[in-house]
């Protein structure tokens, strides 16, 4: 007999969380749905659906990442210096110039046998430039420049392979931290449903201590396993939202879809 009122009394219990949960989420879920859009739960919602695709953010990913941008400049530095290497032997021309100007004025006076002088002036006024080219071939740099130009050559091959095994990590992390979103989100809400599951256990069991129906160490197992559950979700939603934080990092943008979790 007290097994069956025990059940009816649980029942009861179930019952009326239900309903409570869906007069209070019901309304919550058509005013998120007609006022805000960017409203999420965790606790009801899947994150999969609010946040962009995998590839666009493995994307956004690989284009806001600092070693790849890191990687990019460096590819873009020893083409630069392949360039160098290749008008290396320019640097032996030279051409040199010179441009003079001069000018002067002279007065030259005269005076023949009978004592008649004269006066003469003159003005002149020179320009004159010099240019010459002059070019020297070291044999050095003749011999060497080919060599200059496949170790820049490797240089940037070498550069590139980092490059491409740095976004071959990259991709494996944001692959890595998107499920790991996925399955705390799924942890969270097993969470959840305990300490739910728990906080009924922890009224009935109250009660049936002070009626007499339970012993004080049977409560005390009650309250030990409501105070983990509580402990376990406390654990899964801060797990939940440093994977949700992380990949927004990483991806370099904010999905701005979470708002909060009581």
């Amino acid at each position: 007999m007290g097994i069956l009122n025990f059940e009816r009394s649980y029942m009861k219990k179930v019952l009326k969380h239900f309903f409570m949960t869906a007069l209070f989420v019901m309304p919550l879920l058509g005013f998120s749905q007609a006022k805000d859009t960017t409203y999420f739960n965790p606790l009801i919602d899947d994150i999969i659906q609010r946040i962009p695709p995998l590839e666009d953010l493995i994307d956004s990913a690989i284009v806001h990442s600092p070693e790849v941008k890191m990687w990019t400049a460096d590819i873009q530095a020893w083409r630069y210096r392949v360039k160098s290497a290749n008008r290396i032997w320019m640097r032996n021309f030279y051409l040199d110039t010179y441009l003079e100007s001069s000018f002067w004025n002279a007065t030259t006076q005269n005076s023949d046998n009978l004592g008649a002088s004269s006066s003469i002036y003159s003005l002149q006024n020179n320009i004159r430039g010099l240019g010459s080219l002059e070019i020297k071939l070291p044999m050095l740099d003749l011999w060497d420049r080919k060599n200059q130009m496949k170790i820049a050559t490797k240089e940037i091959e070498k550069s590139m392979a980092s490059k491409d095994n740095i976004i071959l990590l990259l991709r494996q992390t944001i692959i890595t931290n998107y499920n790991q979103l996925i399955v705390n989100q799924k942890i969270l809400k097993n969470a959840n449903e305990s300490v739910i599951a728990g906080s009924m256990n922890k009224e009935m069991g109250d009660k049936e201590f002070l009626n007499g129906q339970s012993t004080l160490y049977d409560l005390a197992y009650i309250m030990e396993m409501y105070r983990v559950a509580v402990y376990n979700y406390e654990t899964s939603r801060n797990a939940f939202f440093n994977s949700y934080m992380i990949l927004q990092e990483l991806c370099g943008f904010k999905f701005n879809v979470i708002n909060k979790i009581e």
